[in-house]
């Protein structure tokens, strides 16, 4: 005859196994999803940082300093410009409101309210503007050879 003291010993044991799957499975689904959801954040982040170099590029910032350069002047002084250094900067490229537009990313109707003085642009379309100070005709004329989609990216 079998020691009862052995019998419920692995009676138990076979519940208690039983029960831990039971509770460890919907876990590990949720974790099999958590690592999908994380592998395809960690594809956006590369795909992210893929279209700041092309964006870099076209600024003609490849350098590391260029990369810390911008943060440490927005953090340093805010960015001062009005309506009237828009067109400034605009007549001084000849370069018309919709050209400008598109370099910036919005739409021309927009850069005709920031000259009225009507609306004032937002941050980083004041970076943006900012950043043309310091471009060249040639490669103005590169950045608005490319075609549109290439250029809002």
């Amino acid at each position: 005859m079998p020691d009862i003291k052995q019998v419920l010993n692995e009676e138990i044991r076979r519940l208690a196994r039983k029960e831990l799957k039971n509770a460890l499975l919907p876990m590990a689904k949720q974790i099999a999803d958590e690592k999908k959801q994380i592998s395809e954040l960690k594809k956006q982040i590369s795909e992210l940082k893929k279209e700041i170099s092309i964006i870099r590029k076209k600024s003609g910032c490849d350098s590391e300093k260029c990369q810390d350069a911008p943060a440490v002047a927005e953090e340093s002084k805010p960015l001062r410009l009005n309506a009237a250094g828009i067109v400034r900067i605009r007549t001084k490229l000849k370069i018309s409101q919709s050209e400008l537009a598109r370099l910036i990313g919005v739409s021309a109707h927009t850069v005709s309210l920031w000259e009225i003085g009507k609306v004032s642009p937002r941050a980083n379309a004041k970076a943006a503007i900012c950043a043309l100070r310091k471009v060249g005709k040639r490669e103005l004329k590169k950045m608005l050879a490319l075609p549109e989609d290439a250029a809002e990216n």
